[in-house]
């Protein structure tokens, strides 16, 4: 079992005074939203330091431009192969200089690593980043998000470095702004927020908008712009000699609604990180539900936390007796199920009452790791998943993700007055037939064009691209197949003429043309159009003078987050200004690692991440079942020690170079994660030395395979030692693949390199 992953290593101390404030600006033309982040940055020690920021974006943005003010010079940085954008950032800071590096945490989130700050120095980090919005039944729905809370599980099992695990400190109050301007038709719509107060200025026909008050990062903020009329629409940009096309779809609404009634499975999130807040707005949801059932659905209602309850063995008929029964089930819902097993609660609910066809309906916070298994698991499945996401900063990554790759939909609640809106609309998606043959034409055959989705839903915007040539399209066509009587329906998307300017719209079609794609070609893509993605990183180098460069390599300072408004009961979600009200003193504080921690597995931080969280580190209001020391690799790590060993022994003296050498000895898949190494820019022969002997450091006191290890130790002892970044994606490799626990299968690897097995 996992649990909430709260790491507190010794080498990360307080760090609430590096980040001093964060402001944003930006704006909406059409559905694009660019905004630009500010994040300032202040050394207050008289010691050089290397401040870390894991920070959250929207799910579907996509990072366009990184710029840095350090030491009276403004930098840009450049998109370079993982490998190489580490080894530039590590040689930086032994040179003395100051270096910032940009890399991909996970969906939705990013670190910068701003290292080599000297004594009272300040630096200014800014990006900007585009998200296309959509319009969902008369509401466009715009998101900054601003915290990442606690979650539950194993940040390390998504690939995340321990650098850029979360650490979350309820008495942290950052400052934060933000300011909008919305442009054309979102100017006019009736403008709200659920989650800040907000202060509105027409201005030359454009509305700005202005977070009013004391604002923190404890909170997602959430603009919504409604009574629009929704419009398919194809945008034009250029793509360096040709073109680039979004059709923007938006099939009108229909009265065809599905022949039989719903079958409907209820999973509600009742684990701790939901109590307060959280649980009261999901009984709230849950009630509402209920009112729109009618006589012909079947329902099941059923809550998770570590374990699941189901509270109906089969679906029942939604008479007025068992809605009363189930009104009752909700009424006695607490949040007081321990963790977060969402994984597990989707599979026995998947199975529950089979062979029915079913829909689920989950009401979660999505506070979880290790998303991308699960959403592969929900699509196999065959279920469509709808998910209401509740809280004041969600995990939406992971709901978005479970809803659109199993053909349901998602919507995220900050406030109690934003529950039957979203649940009316839930119901009028699941009342639609199901949707078929998605296609998407042209009047001109593209190049490439992103793959047709498979959620159709009137009145929602559909996302398409595509790439051409020589000249530009003037026409789209949405065409699609509506269960169960094969009516077909087609939407038109005509162009408007105008190409935009710049390179965003290129920039945003290749980070939807990476999804489906090979590892290759979304490496490849990451390149060529600068974007930050799991194997290229972004960094810059401001190289200082002799006098002014650092003498010792600098002490890490991660910045820690608030909790978000309303987790565990903490705070109000609705109240944007609350400051804590309670100051404890702090412990102690505790000497700091430099920032080659990355480099010597003897360092605190790396062995914090080895051995896990010690229990006494966690807050006790915090503190749950820390993962145990047990593994269960053995027989795996026996089978391929002894099968490799016998070579190594037999007069050969030396180990395998290349990856087809051991390759046949390992799971398909982890020899794809160890190829992706390649892609990133890192040697073969090195990964290979590198993988035999992280297993030899590993496991070298394995009883079962002592024998065989003794025989590769000898042969490693005298390889060259790996790069700092090699040695942790190959120790990540090794634990992933034989760290199961109770017999997990092996597939179980970091987000960042399953996707290379698919």
């Amino acid at each position: 079992m996992s649990a909430i992953y709260l790491p507190e290593a010794p080498s990360a101390v307080d760090t609430g005074s590096v980040l001093q404030s964060v402001r944003a600006e930006g704006s909406v033309h059409g559905l694009l939203f660019e905004l630009d982040i500010e994040q300032c940055y202040l050394n207050p020690g008289d010691d050089n330091i290397e401040a870390v920021y894991t920070f959250p974006v929207p799910w579907n943005a996509v990072l366009l431009e990184v710029e840095v003010h350090i030491g009276g010079k403004v930098l840009k940085g450049t998109v370079t192969a993982k490998a190489d954008g580490e080894r530039r950032y590590e040689g930086a800071l032994e040179a003395g200089d100051s270096a910032v590096m940009v890399e991909r945490a996970g969906d939705g989130m990013y670190t910068v690593s701003v290292g080599n700050l000297l004594a009272h120095e300040r630096a200014t980090v800014r990006f900007r980043y585009a998200q296309l919005l959509s319009f969902t039944q008369g509401q466009v729905r715009i998101v900054v998000p601003t915290v990442i809370g606690p979650r539950y599980g194993n940040p390390a099992r998504t690939g995340m470095q321990p650098h850029q695990f979360v650490k979350n400190d309820p008495l942290q109050a950052h400052p934060f702004s933000l300011r909008l301007v919305l442009h054309g038709d979102m100017a006019g719509a009736a403008l709200s927020s659920p989650s800040h107060a907000l202060s509105t200025r027409a201005h030359e026909g454009t509305m700005v908008l202005a977070l009013a008050g004391d604002a923190r990062l404890d909170r997602d903020v959430v603009v919504l712009a409604e009574g629009l009329a929704g419009k398919s629409l194809t945008t034009l940009g250029r793509d360096g000699e040709g073109y680039v096309a979004l059709a923007s779809f938006c099939p009108p609404e229909c009265e065809q609604k599905a022949n039989a009634g719903l079958n409907l499975k209820i999973l509600v999130d009742c684990s701790g990180s939901m109590n307060g807040d959280r649980i009261d707005a999901a009984r709230r949801a849950l009630h509402d539900v209920l009112a729109h059932l009618e006589l012909d659905d079947s329902f099941s209602f059923s809550c998770f936390g570590s374990d699941v309850n189901h509270c109906s063995s089969s679906l029942m008929a939604a008479t007025p007796r068992a809605v009363k029964k189930a009104s009752e089930w909700i009424a006695e819902t607490r949040a007081d199920m321990g963790g977060t097993e969402l994984a597990a609660a989707l599979a026995s609910t998947f199975a529950l009452a089979q062979p029915f066809e079913a829909d689920v309906l989950l009401v979660t916070d999505g506070d979880v790791w290790e998303a991308d298994e699960l959403v592969a698991r929900a699509e196999q499945a065959g279920q469509r998943v709808f998910a209401v996401g509740i809280g004041s900063a969600p995990a939406s990554g992971l709901l978005h993700a479970l809803a659109s790759r199993t053909g349901g939909a998602c919507e995220c609640v900050a406030a109690h007055t934003e529950i039957p809106g979203a649940i009316l609309r839930m119901f009028r998606r699941m009342r639609q037939p199901p949707v078929r043959d998605v296609t998407v034409s042209w009047d001109i055959a593209p190049e490439w064009q992103t793959r047709s989705g498979r959620v159709v839903l009137a009145g929602e915007t559909v996302h398409h691209f595509a790439g051409f040539a020589a000249q530009p399209p003037r026409r789209a066509t949405l065409g699609w197949t509506q269960n169960p009587d094969g009516v077909a329906h087609h939407a038109d998307a005509a162009t408007a003429g105008v190409t935009v300017d710049g390179t965003t719209l290129a920039r945003v079609a290749a980070a939807a043309r990476m999804t489906g794609s090979t590892a290759a070609e979304r490496h490849a893509l990451g390149l060529q159009y600068a974007l930050v993605s799991p194997t290229t990183n972004l960094v810059l180098v401001h190289e200082r003078p002799d006098a002014e460069k650092a003498t010792d390599m600098p002490a890490l300072r991660r910045v820690t987050h608030a909790l978000p408004a309303g987790w565990r009961g903490s705070g109000n979600a609705t109240d944007s200004t609350a400051a804590p009200t309670l100051r404890a003193s702090r412990h102690g504080a505790t000497p700091a690692m430099p920032a080659v921690w990355r480099r010597e597995e003897s360092s605190a931080m790396l062995r914090v991440s080895q051995n896990g969280v010690e229990t006494y580190d966690i807050p006790a209001f915090l503190r749950k079942q820390v993962p145990d020391a047990e593994y269960a690799y053995r027989d795996a790590l026996r089978r391929f020690v002894e099968a490799l060993a016998p070579e190594a022994g037999s007069g050969d003296t030396a180990v395998p170079t290349t990856l087809d050498g051991i390759s046949a000895y390992l799971p398909v898949h982890v020899t794809a994660a160890l190829r992706l190494l390649v892609e990133a820019g890192y040697a073969e022969q090195d990964i290979t030395d590198a993988f035999i002997a992280m297993l030899v450091r590993q496991f070298g006191n394995d009883s079962f395979a002592r024998r065989a290890l003794d025989v590769l130790r000898r042969l490693v002892a005298g390889l060259r030692p790996a790069s700092a970044g090699l040695e942790q994606r190959v120790r990540h490799i090794v634990l992933e693949a034989f760290h199961a626990r109770s017999g997990v299968a092996l597939q179980e690897m970091p987000a960042w390199l399953r996707r290379a097995a698919d």
